[in-house]
Order: C-alpha cells, then structure tokens, then sequence
C-alpha cells in the first residue's frame, strides 16, 4: 500500500484521536481491505504510524496529567497512580511470562 506523507500523517492524528484502522481506511478513502491488510502486519509503515500516534497522544496526555498532579491538582494525582499502578503490574506480568530483569520494589 502506497500513502503519501500526509496520509501518514492524518494516520498518526486520528489513531491519537481513538479512530480504528477501519474508519482511518474511510476516513483516507482507500481500500478497506488493503488498509487492514497492512495494519495487521506489525512491520507495515501503517502500523508505525497508528502506533506512533497512539502512543504521542498517550504521552500528551500522561503529561499533562503528571504536571497538573505536581500542582496539587488532586484528581490529577489519584489517576497518575492509578495509571503508575496499572503499568507497574504489566511490566511484573511481563517480566513473570516472558523473562527479563528482576523486579525491583518501589
């Protein structure tokens, strides 16, 4: 699948936005079917770019949330520990499924 610079790019925006592939491939106005057939595929320059904007709008946002949790904004802070919690207990299940370093206590 061939997509210009700019079609990359509306990918990366409207993954950051929650669109899925499917509606990015209406959205584009390009093949349905060509479009998943390249997201599916993990090394695909499509799947780059909905992960890469997936995880820019993700880092925006937790950001964010961590300056406004340094401000003593207490909503902030309840779910920058809770997200802190929930990626601390994937990386432990991570680590206990695949291997890796040892777990270190916080």
């Amino acid at each position: 699948m061939s997509l210009t610079e700019e079609e990359y790019e509306a990918i990366e925006d409207l993954a950051g936005c929650n669109y899925g592939p499917n509606r990015i491939a209406k959205y584009l106005g390009v093949d349905i079917a060509s479009f998943m057939s390249a997201w599916y595929n993990s090394e695909s320059e499509v799947r780059n770019r909905y992960d890469k904007g997936q995880l820019q709008s993700e880092f925006l946002i937790a950001r964010k949330r961590k300056e406004n949790a340094e401000k003593g904004n207490l909503t902030a802070d309840q779910q920058h520990t809770k997200e802190l919690e929930r990626r601390r207990n994937e990386d432990i299940k991570m680590r206990l499924l695949y291997g890796g370093a040892p777990i270190i206590p916080i």
